[in-house]
């Protein structure tokens, strides 16, 4: 496989995880955030419940949109922006 198959398989996953108003959300609000909410947070904020925050917050995940780090049981979620700076320059920026 090619570097550039390689990212287009990438580009793939993240306009895939993109392409939902609620996770779009989800970006907007990590966006405004200084420091790194809570999943449950992110959830609460969008008025889902636990199950559909975690859902929304793996796909965005597995396209390497956002980074989730647990600390005991919290788990704590941030925005990757080399992938947005990488693949969709000034994008944050238009939210």
């Amino acid at each position: 496989m090619t570097l550039e198959q390689t990212n287009d398989l990438q580009r793939v996953k993240i306009f895939n995880a993109l392409a939902d108003e609620k996770r779009i959300n989800i970006i907007r609000i990590l966006s405004q955030e200084e420091n790194c909410p809570r999943c449950t947070d992110i959830g609460r904020s969008l008025g889902i419940s636990k199950s559909n925050g975690s859902y929304h917050l793996k796909i965005l995940s597995d396209a390497q949109l956002v980074t989730i780090k647990r600390e005991g049981v919290t788990k704590y979620v941030s925005l990757n922006t080399e992938m947005f700076k990488q693949y969709l320059p000034g994008f944050l920026a238009t939210l």
